[in-house]
């Protein structure tokens, strides 16, 4: 009897110890030490792993394990609970309205995404401004003969040959003072839309991913991006793979008192993006609309696209 209690000990602590590493890496006010960005990400899933477990520890009397896991739930519960809260006037926005526009950003997976499948969405799902990352010149030209630029025919791209570089934006409004953001491995193309009289700035962002290696280089990037879009006073939105989750400390600090997530303002739950098209379902929204806090969102959904491991994200935002 002793050996099996020792046994469904050992077999908790197991399994629990992986879940109050990610409430630990939570709490943290940073994440630039690995592997701290990959266990934070798993911060909405290590909530439905830990209740039951807790339930186990509370009734076979493990006081110790019961005390740790009901704060780990409470932290899970607290960080993710806002996700599910619609906002107070949470009615759907008109694209139709000269002062919202749709907006809609993807990664195309080096450029593998399917060309007309992206025409559709824009289509059907009215985009006005689109960000695409991993653009490369194939890709390029396969979404203008898909006929994209009828749709959106103002565009700024920055395609690269091989890897994921390559970044571009369309809209379908004129663009102006195009920009790159400056101390970035991939490109960041940003320009001004014009958005019922007011100029905003659309931004392609994709910061390198947080790889254990380049976890330094990951964290660099968006605090660059978070300077210069702070610097800048023009309303701005900020679209594309963040390759962060809301539960990241960096992104959290890029947001700061000014901007805010598209899919948390929305309250329609955590709106995960990636992995895509393999037998793992998506597990992480590293895919965002970022906007100013005074801009209110609504749709705020993902679709699923072709040849790419990223779901494609949308949002209306309210500019005016």
């Amino acid at each position: 009897m002793r050996f099996v209690r020792g046994l469904v000990s050992f077999v908790l602590w197991v399994v629990a110890i992986p879940l109050l590493l990610v409430a630990s890496g939570r709490v943290l006010p940073f994440d630039n030490v690995p592997p701290l960005p990959l266990i934070v990400a798993f911060t909405p899933w290590a909530a439905l792993v830990t209740l039951p477990l807790l339930v186990i520890a509370l009734f076979s009397r493990r006081w110790v394990l019961t005390v740790l896991l009901a704060v780990s739930l409470a932290g899970f519960v607290y960080w993710t609970a806002p996700f599910f809260v619609p906002p107070p006037a949470s009615a759907p926005a008109d694209p139709a309205d000269a002062g919202t526009v749709r907006v809609m950003t993807l990664n195309a997976h080096l450029g593998q995404a399917d060309a007309e499948s992206v025409v559709d969405l824009v289509e059907s799902q009215h985009v006005e401004a689109l960000t695409i990352l991993e653009l490369t010149p194939d890709l390029e030209e396969a979404l203008t003969e898909a006929g994209l630029d009828e749709l959106l025919p103002h565009s700024f791209t920055v395609p690269a040959p091989d890897g994921p570089g390559g970044s571009g934006l369309w809209s379908s409004t004129p663009l102006s003072r195009p920009e790159q953001l400056r101390g970035t491995s991939f490109a960041m193309p940003s320009a001004l839309v014009d958005v019922g009289g007011t100029d905003v700035r659309l931004t392609a962002v994709h910061p390198y991913p947080p790889l254990p290696e380049e976890t330094a280089t990951w964290r660099t990037e968006l605090v660059e991006l978070t300077e210069q879009a702070r610097s800048d006073r023009t309303p701005q939105i900020l679209a594309g793979d963040f390759n962060a989750t809301y539960d990241h400390a960096t992104f959290r600090d890029l947001l700061g008192s000014r901007f805010a997530d598209a899919t948390r303002e929305w309250g329609a739950g955590p709106v995960v993006t990636w992995p895509e098209g393999s037998r793992v379902p998506p597990l992480f929204a590293l895919d965002h609309v970022v906007v100013e806090r005074d801009m209110p969102v609504s749709d705020v959904v993902p679709m699923d696209v072709p040849g790419t491991d990223h779901r494609a994200l949308l949002a209306t935002v309210v500019v005016e």
